[in-house]
């Protein structure tokens, strides 16, 4: 039986967003998109792409994460502990993300899975697989998807200094279905 498919863009940025800087406290990366409520219906998948620059003073570590529902929301994916080089200026990072729904409804589930490439340091580029926790043990998480709830992406560094900012640059989320 033949179905129809079809890929939408639902959100995107025109402008850089605000720093990530001078602080080790977890916080948005770009402006949260809010989800409407019901759009995840079972089988739906988002891909979430979202790209920028970052700059490091030290050897500070990175953590990027997506939530469903703002930075005190659910956790959908998490990124290793990614130590970064020293006195790195305006290097890229690029993250990559499916979100699945599994099960839709007031108790339903979302499967994320992605990829994360973040340039350390000039020439050296960190590879990482990622999802609810982090590299290993994929598996869905519990959501509301009854309800217009925020898809945020976040990144927070283990060090706050003023020279430690990441950038968010590129945004795009996408329904594939």
């Amino acid at each position: 039986m033949s179905r129809q498919y079809f890929k939408e863009l639902l959100a995107w940025a025109t402008a850089d967003a605000a720093a990530v800087a001078n602080t080790a406290s977890e916080t948005i990366a770009f402006p949260n998109v809010v989800i409407p409520a019901n759009y995840m219906a079972d089988g739906r998948i988002l891909q979430l792409e979202a790209a920028g620059k970052l700059s490091t003073t030290g050897t500070p570590t990175l953590i990027f994460r997506i939530r469903w529902g703002g930075v005190a929301g659910t956790l959908l994916a998490l990124s290793e502990t990614l130590t970064m080089g020293s006195g790195v200026t305006n290097v890229n990072w690029w993250l990559d993300a499916l979100i699945q729904t599994r099960v839709n409804g007031a108790a339903g589930s979302l499967l994320v899975m992605g990829n994360l490439s973040v340039h350390s340091a000039a020439g050296t580029l960190l590879q990482n697989v990622w999802g609810v926790s982090g590299h290993d043990a994929p598996a869905a998480v519990t959501a509301d998807l009854t309800a217009d709830t925020a898809l945020s992406v976040t990144a927070q560094w283990g060090t706050a200094s003023a020279s430690n900012t990441l950038t968010g640059m590129i945004y795009n989320l996408t329904s594939r279905n």
